[in-house]
């Protein structure tokens, strides 16, 4: 019934275009041109349908005003090709793109959710105004919820992640359980104080954006705080699946909200194991330590192994990698986590009455927050830090751990071997793995490789400790291509970029060099010459290099070098044609193995490379501009002679690869390997 009701009738009005009125949700948020907003759009007299609107002005619009306009409508269950679950989970079903200037009703609806939002707006302002420039990132994401900053900065988030800390930012039951403890120290153990943590339970959930794992933990605190008011037995598994229960009774769909599957799985693993651990671990734990010491120990590494029990496979189905040293990284910090948490909304209070107070206080607690990331970085560091899963035998050891685990726990009786043993053996086996990985790539003559990042292009050469990427950008794609490359490299082993060659600036070849270099250490970037183009994100890539200490090249003539085994070839554009039509091309060997790499260069472009350079004998194409039919001329395929092509392309509206060239390098005798269809393409030089 839910499904006819929503998702099919946002199916039917997929495409369409329709005047139409409706209700804001949420608090306006305003880019570079734009607006966006959560809207309630009605679409007739029985239909309204909750949706994300965009519009190019929205003035002086708030939560609750009305409005009317026309609109292109779209289902939101699909992004860029692929199902899109994330929208649905939150009860979104459309995207409305405005035509024109919205008109607003003058009608002003008072709404709690918008209110929530609009505080929520506030109280990250006044963070900013507390904390320091460099800390209030962290404090929005911990204590509202408000992460869009933490994504935009790629060395936290990347770091946060790697260590396995972004729970803390996750909105969910331990923030809850932060909130209800302080309550709990501030107005007793009382009925009383009960109902008022409850109140303030359901007002924190709401001023944090109502997220599934959100409201699942309050639910759950609810459930917790009511049974003594009404002299009943508090029993997490009923809670935990009363909670579940209320959720997707209210929207089915939220069972595809990662952060509500992860939550749930984070409890019950905690509920079901943690206390076994914890007794465990307090067995071995020398009773001379001080029992303080000892509690706090044990606690936060049973908690920290219940939780992985069941999100360990989640995380690595939906995020690409598993951090193996989370259990450390939480040792260290989760005991700063509730300062931080409860002071921080003690330095907003603060300020409203003396802001100079808040603000010393927040530059106190300002190290402690600095001190989380410190711990975050040192253990997100490349190498041991992470699995990352791109490798399908790195699958096979995370099941091992598992059989190794559940084998203990049938063979030894409830004592410290059941947990010791397995977890010996997880570990060196997990070292032997990785020194595996790192052998079988490292003693190879050399790989080259095509990684599947969707509508765009970034190659990986590698030979040796020597390491080249030539661009890293894609469009029309829901992961950075930043992400897939530095996945890629990490989970073979590399630890630094020797040379990161980008063919233009365009946003397919270049929107994900910033989240590469967060990922790896990058040496040096090759650009060729009259690459100012200002639509392009070459500034942010500036300002990476600067932080990272990055060198920056630019190639106005030919050049040769060689990088241990690799042999380069730059081949600077000539000044016509457009900004994408004067590319970089470069031609790349190990071992006398060649590969041409032509960027987007047109036809007129690729016949004059063919006739100002020797480009015989190479055995691998990068074919040029995704599959476009106006590049990979007769003349080129004919002069370069190779057996092998690969296409770098994803989802795209424009039409590539395209027939033309597809029968292009059938005529030529070319083997013909695709992104979009064989996924990353890796190339073992032989």
């Amino acid at each position: 019934m839910h499904q006819m009701l929503t998702l099919e009738r946002a199916h039917e009005l997929d495409g369409r275009e329709l005047t139409c009125s409706g209700r804001i949700l949420t608090a306006p948020q305003t880019g570079d041109g734009w607006v966006r907003t959560e809207v309630m759009l009605q679409i007739d007299a029985h239909t309204a349908l909750k949706s994300i609107l965009f519009s190019d002005s929205l003035p002086d619009a708030e939560a609750g005003d009305e409005f009317s306009g026309s609109f292109s409508l779209h289902s939101a269950d699909i992004r860029y090709g692929e199902q899109y679950d994330p929208n649905p989970a939150r009860g979104i079903y459309l995207t409305a793109n405005s035509h024109g200037k919205l008109k607003l009703t003058g009608e002003h609806r008072f709404s709690l959710r918008g209110f929530a939002s609009s505080l929520n707006g506030s109280l990250c302002e006044r963070l900013r105004l507390v904390f320091p420039d460099d800390t209030n990132t962290f404090f929005q994401a911990l204590m509202l919820g408000e992460k869009s900053e933490l994504y935009e900065d790629d060395a936290l988030y990347l770091s946060m992640s790697r260590a396995g800390l972004m729970h803390m930012v996750a909105v969910s039951g331990m923030h809850i359980a932060f909130l209800v403890g302080m309550l709990r120290q501030l107005l007793g153990n009382t009925r009383r104080a009960s109902l008022l943590s409850i109140l303030l339970i359901w007002s924190f959930v709401l001023l944090t954006g109502s997220t599934p794992s959100a409201v699942r933990a309050g639910l759950m605190q609810t459930l917790a705080l009511l049974a003594p008011v009404f002299g009943r037995e508090d029993d997490p598994p009923t809670s935990l699946l009363f909670a579940l229960a209320l959720i997707l009774l209210h929207n089915p769909y939220a069972a595809g909200s990662v952060s509500l599957q992860l939550s749930f799985a984070s409890l019950a693993g905690i509920t079901i194991f943690s206390d076994r651990i914890r007794s465990a671990v307090l067995a071995a734990i020398p009773k001379t330590i001080p029992w303080k010491v000892r509690n706090y120990l044990s606690s936060n590494i049973s908690n920290s192994i219940g939780v992985l029990i069941f999100t360990t496979p989640l995380i690595g189905l939906h995020f690409g990698y598993v951090s193996v040293l989370s259990p450390l990284s939480n040792l260290f910090t989760l005991w700063a986590v509730p300062i931080c948490f409860g002071f921080g909304y003690l330095c907003c209070i603060v300020s409203l009455a003396y802001l100079p107070a808040a603000r010393l206080l927040a530059w106190l607690l300002s190290w402690l927050a600095r001190y989380i990331v410190w711990i975050a970085k040192a253990f997100s560091a490349p190498g041991f830090s992470c699995l990352y899963l791109c490798l399908k035998w790195n699958w096979l050891w995370l099941a091992l751990v598992y059989v190794l685990f559940l084998a203990a726990m049938i063979l030894f009786k409830p004592s410290w071997l059941r947990w010791l043993i397995p977890t010996c053996l997880s570990v060196f086996s997990l070292f032997v793995l990785l020194t595996a990985t790192r052998l079988y790539y490292g003693n190879a003559p050399g790989y080259m490789t095509a990684v599947d990042v969707g509508q765009g292009q970034s190659l990986v050469i590698f030979s040796g400790e020597d390491t080249v990427v030539v661009d890293c950008g894609n469009i029309n794609n829901l992961d950075n291509a930043g992400d897939r490359t530095g996945s890629y490299l990490c989970s073979r082993g590399r630890e630094d970029i020797d040379l990161l060659v980008l063919t233009h600036l365009h946003a397919d070849h270049a929107d994900g060099v910033v989240r590469l270099m967060a990922y790896l250490p990058v040496r040096e970037i090759m650009l060729g010459p009259d690459m100012e183009d200002p639509n392009s994100v070459m500034p942010q890539i500036r300002e990476a290099a600067r932080r990272y200490g990055t060198k920056i090249s630019i190639r106005r003539d030919d050049r040769r070098e060689k990088l241990g085994a690799i042999s380069l070839a730059m081949f600077v554009p000539g000044d016509e044609g457009e900004i994408n039509e004067r590319c970089l091309t470069a031609k790349i060997g190990i071992d006398g193995y060649d590969l041409l790499v032509t960027g987007d260069i047109n036809m007129a472009a690729e016949r004059e490379l063919a006739v100002w350079h020797d480009l015989r004998n190479i055995e691998l194409l990068i074919v040029g501009h995704h599959g476009s039919k106006y590049a990979s001329s007769p003349e080129l395929l004919e002069r370069i002679g190779a057996n092998t092509a690969i296409i770098s392309c994803g989802y795209n509206t424009f039409g590539h690869p395209t027939p033309e060239t597809l029968e292009r390098l059938d005529k030529y005798g070319y083997t013909v390997y695709r992104t979009d269809r064989d996924g990353t393409v890796e190339i073992r030089v032989p």
